[in-house]
């Protein structure tokens, strides 16, 4: 289990990279995803090498934050990313978390608001 210190360490990496890198993808992965099955390393793996950065950010996600739904705003400027809680039921629905933004667009957004996310829950 990854501790509030590492986890708060790479959220200063995320924030201060200009843009997506495998490297520090591939090191958010492995600290908040926690063991996988090899296909779904292999799947993130291929994202990276295609630079689907978004798409790898997605499977990062669900992997860190099972059940959890991703808002983005994929406009003009920064990339805006609020996640959604699933109730205690399971079901989607609880309010979203504050935005996350970063400069470097949607993919470096969502590792931003799972980073803090996985904070604030240790």
């Amino acid at each position: 289990m990854t501790d509030v210190a590492r986890l708060n360490s790479l959220l200063e990496r995320v924030a201060d990279a200009t843009a997506p890198e495998r490297s520090l993808f591939a090191e958010v992965f492995f600290a908040c995803a926690g063991k996988q099955h090899p296909d779904i390393k292999a799947h993130f793996a291929m994202r990276m090498d295609e630079k689907a950065w978004t798409e790898a950010a997605l499977v990062l996600t669900a992997c860190a934050l099972p059940g959890y739904r991703v808002q983005t705003n994929s406009g003009p400027g920064p990339g805006k990313v609020s996640l959604l809680a699933p109730k205690a039921d399971g079901s989607p629905g609880s309010a979203p978390s504050e935005p996350a933004h970063h400069a470097g667009g949607i993919a470096l957004a969502m590792l931003v608001a799972v980073l803090r996310e996985l904070s604030s829950q240790r």
